[in-house]
C-alpha cells in the first residue's frame, strides 16, 4: 500500500484535487471530511467539545454551531491549540480504522490539510503531495466558498504554516493556478509516473 499524503494552504484547491484522483481509480480519505462526521451529534468529537466548552458552540437543535467554533479558533490562538488538541488524538484514531479498511488497496490518498502542522501524519504517508497556488487564489476562493469577509479569510490563512514553508516541505508540488483541466493535467501525470516507478 503506497499513502500519497494530500496538502495544501485553505483553498488551494485540495477538494478538487482529491475528486480528480478519486476519478483516477485512488481511495481518498479525507481528514476535513472525518472531522465532519465525528462534530456530529452524539459523535466522539461533539461530546469532547461539550465536555470542555459546555454549550456555548451548541445551537437551539443541539447541532454544533461549526461557524461561531470556526470564528473563535481563528480570533484566538489559544483557543484553537485547545480544539485541536481535544480534536486531533480522535480524527488521527478514525483515520487509522480507515486506513486499515483499506489495506489491501495498492494507492490511497489521505487529503490532510495540517500535515506539515500536525506532524503525526508524516509517519503513515509514503509521499507528500503538495497543492500550490499564489494567495490572492486562496483568499478568493476562501471567501466565495465560505461566505467570510475578506479580513477572516487573511487571518485563516496567516494561521497557516506559509507557502513557503510547505514548498520547503513537500516531496512533490503541483501547481493550481486555478484552471481545473491544467490541475487534471498535472494529476494524471503525477499518478502515471508513481504507477510506473512503482513496476
Amino acid at each position: 500500500m503506497f499513502i500519497i499524503g494530500l496538502t495544501g494552504g485553505i483553498g488551494s484547491g485540495k477538494s478538487s484535487a482529491a475528486n480528480i484522483l478519486k476519478e483516477l481509480g485512488l481511495k481518498i480519505i479525507e481528514l476535513d471530511q472525518i472531522t465532519h462526521n465525528i462534530m456530529m451529534a452524539g459523535e466522539p468529537g461533539y461530546i469532547e467539545i461539550l465536555k470542555k466548552f459546555g454549550d456555548k458552540y451548541i445551537d437551539k437543535n443541539n447541532v454544533l454551531d461549526r461557524k461561531l467554533l470556526r470564528d473563535d479558533i481563528f480570533s484566538s490562538i489559544e483557543l484553537k491549540k485547545r480544539i485541536e488538541s481535544t480534536l486531533h488524538p480522535i480524527i488521527f484514531e478514525e483515520c487509522e480504522k480507515q486506513l486499515n479498511k483499506l489495506r489491501n488497496e495498492k494507492y490511497i490518498a489521505l487529503i490532510i490539510p495540517l500535515l506539515f502542522e500536525t506532524k503525526n501524519y508524516i509517519n503513515l504517508i509514503n509521499e507528500s503531495l503538495l497543492i500550490d497556488c499564489d494567495v490572492k487564489y486562496q483568499l478568493k476562493r476562501v471567501i466565495k466558498r465560505d461566505g467570510v469577509s475578506k479580513a477572516l479569510a487573511i487571518k485563516i490563512i496567516e494561521n497557516q504554516m506559509s507557502r513557503d514553508e510547505k514548498l520547503l516541505l513537500a516531496d512533490k508540488v503541483i501547481l493550481n493556478d486555478g484552471n481545473i483541466d491544467n490541475l487534471g493535467t498535472q494529476l494524471k501525470k503525477y499518478y502515471n509516473n508513481l504507477i510506473r516507478n512503482k513496476k
